[in-house]
């Protein structure tokens, strides 16, 4: 028999409250001063590593690489004069290969740990979560794992060099709170709509609706010289993005816990109880993958459209 706890409202509403908190602290900031933007990107760079790290399951040191390049990218965009985006070119470029580094001497620090007796077998990984895993199998695990939220993190820093940057034509501060207010928006309408029972096809293109509503609402009110076209535009280079990751989390998410569900169907046909649920731990590790990537994923295109689009 298999006993399955239903997340509830409570499990429901933590990837949309996550993600409002998420997204409100950061237009806070970002109409406060750069540097309270560049506090709370950090902030949100060193949870994803954490989190990125705990959902796959990689090992301490791929967790730290993570957020010790994230954070190189926002001192590198900080420190270059007129603040663009590709700043964190060469602190990418030198993250890959820290990363293939490390995990070659992670690979080789497994094979030597594994005892002279098992050196005809393919030796495991000696990493948490990596306990039967072939040594190949995890290191290359470890790899992907590394290089992805590398590349997550410093797409976050998106938001810090629009936010610093000079010569735009729109209002810097303005055309980033759009932009994370229609990143934001989409992921919580969504999120709520879905757990309403719309399915995710659908409940995608209602969040950007009421993304796209918002950020042509911020415009309407005129602020700082911001038009409604402007902020329209903001907004919906955002919430279309982050919609488009949000939808594949929310996908993802079902494909697993199908699998998981018929796993554990197996294992209970001996007549056992098997109960499915993970830890406190692990539930807020998902929820901050679901809130941070889409918002990372969308940061690019909002540069894009806030530096470029015409006054």
């Amino acid at each position: 028999m298999v006993t399955r706890s239903r997340p509830g409202a409570a499990g429901a509403l933590a990837v949309p409250g996550a993600v409002l908190l998420a997204a409100g602290l950061a237009i806070g900031a970002a109409a406060l001063a750069t540097w309270a933007l560049a506090v709370v990107v950090i902030v949100l760079q060193v949870a994803l590593a954490w989190a990125w790290g705990r959902v796959l399951r990689a090992s301490p040191g791929t967790v730290a690489l993570i957020a010790v390049w994230a954070l190189l990218g926002d001192l590198s965009l900080l420190l270059t004069d007129g603040h663009p985006f590709h700043a964190i070119v060469g602190v990418g470029g030198t993250g890959v290969a820290a990363v293939i580094v490390y995990q070659l001497g992670l690979r080789r620090a497994v094979i030597l740990r594994a005892p002279a007796a098992d050196m005809v077998r393919p030796a495991t990984s000696a990493t948490s979560g990596g306990a039967g895993v072939p040594s190949s199998e995890r290191v290359s695990a470890e790899l992907v794992t590394a290089l992805s939220g590398i590349v997550l993190g410093l797409l976050l820093t998106g938001y810090l060099a629009l936010r610093a940057g000079r010569g735009a034509e729109q209002p810097a501060d303005l055309m980033t709170i759009a932009g994370l207010l229609g990143a934001g928006i989409v992921v919580a309408v969504a999120r709520l709509v879905g757990w309403a029972g719309l399915p995710a096809a659908l409940a995608g293109p209602v969040g950007v609706a009421v993304a796209v509503a918002a950020g042509a609402g911020l415009g309407a009110l005129g602020p700082g010289g911001l038009s409604v076209v402007a902020g329209l535009t903001a907004a919906a280079a955002g919430a279309v993005t982050a919609g488009l990751v949000d939808l594949v989390l929310v996908r993802a998410g079902e494909d697993q816990a199908g699998e998981d569900q018929a796993g554990h169907e197996r294992l209970a046909r001996g007549g056992g109880v098997v109960r499915v649920g993970g830890s406190a731990a692990a539930a807020v590790a998902g929820a901050f993958v679901a809130t941070a990537v889409p918002l990372a994923c969308a940061a690019p295109l909002v540069y894009l459209v806030g530096r470029h689009l015409p006054g």
